[in-house]
């Protein structure tokens, strides 16, 4: 599914970031308007809580798939861009400036019950500004600053994907995903861009991927994003995204996640 942002607005809302005194705190609950910005970058720290939906991140020349009620940590001047598949999205967006932060590295992280109600709390603030609320300020600041310390870093859903820089092999990528219900053997992917068998293994084994764990994890991610829409059920899920059965679904589903389909939709 592809959606197609204003740019005006989104050029009006990184302006704004940018302008921000270093004595403010934005945070924001917001939907898809936070999502589908072209790669940027900004003089804030930003840091996402997902409350519903699910992410797709590029940072520096890696993909990373977030699902909600995880936390990403984005470091001030990272690139990076946002994107979901979901029909519907719930961000929980913090910027803020630090001279100084525990971890300057991209992360994605657990979270619990009471730092979810903390952020909550901070965006019903709205927009924090030191001398108008500094209790709150300080008590916000101190917060997110420790978040890096206090949160356990997500293992998958967020496992990350380099994205392949040898531009035959781009396509291929984009092909597997965008037909992830087809037979995508790997003899018929190759006949089907003219490569053999053996140039197309090369191909992959050379971007440091594998073509069968490639297309489970993408089969994988489209399963959770359609269950997160809650628009098919699990059997039909199974179907949608190539599996021959639910079973066989269920299996590699929970050789990538760690759990099944039924438990990992529960959470």
């Amino acid at each position: 599914m592809q959606f197609t942002p204003d740019s005006s607005i989104q050029e009006e809302r990184l302006l704004l970031v940018e302008n921000m005194s270093a004595d403010e705190i934005l945070t924001k609950v917001t939907g898809r308007d936070e999502v589908d910005l072209y790669l940027h970058m900004h003089n804030r720290h930003q840091i996402i809580y997902i409350l519903s939906g699910t992410l797709h991140i590029e940072v520096e020349g890696v993909n990373h798939f977030v699902t909600d009620h995880h936390l990403v940590w984005i470091p001030a001047g990272i690139s990076h861009r946002l994107s979901s598949n979901n029909r519907q999205i719930s961000l929980l967006t913090s910027y803020f400036y630090a001279e100084r932060v525990r971890d300057d590295r991209f992360a994605v992280y657990q979270t619990d019950e009471m730092l979810a109600r903390n952020l909550k709390f901070i965006s019903q603030q709205g927009s924090v500004i030191r001398r108008e609320k500094p209790e709150i300020f300080t008590f916000s600041m101190s917060f997110l600053c420790m978040l890096p310390l206090v949160c356990r870093k997500a293992s998958f859903p967020t496992q990350p994907f380099i994205i392949a820089h040898d531009n035959r092999l781009l396509p291929v990528l984009e092909y597997i995903k965008a037909n992830l219900g087809k037979d995508l053997s790997i003899e018929n992917v190759a006949s089907h861009f003219g490569f053999s068998v053996r140039n197309l293994t090369r191909l992959f084994t050379n971007s440091g991927i594998r073509f069968v764990h490639y297309l489970n994890y993408q089969r994988v991610v489209r399963a959770i994003e359609i269950l997160t829409d809650n628009v098919m059920n699990i059997e039909q899920t199974a179907y949608e995204v190539g599996f021959n059965s639910p079973n066989s679904f269920s299996r590699v589903f929970r050789q990538i996640t760690g759990e099944s389909p039924s438990k990992y939709i529960r959470h």
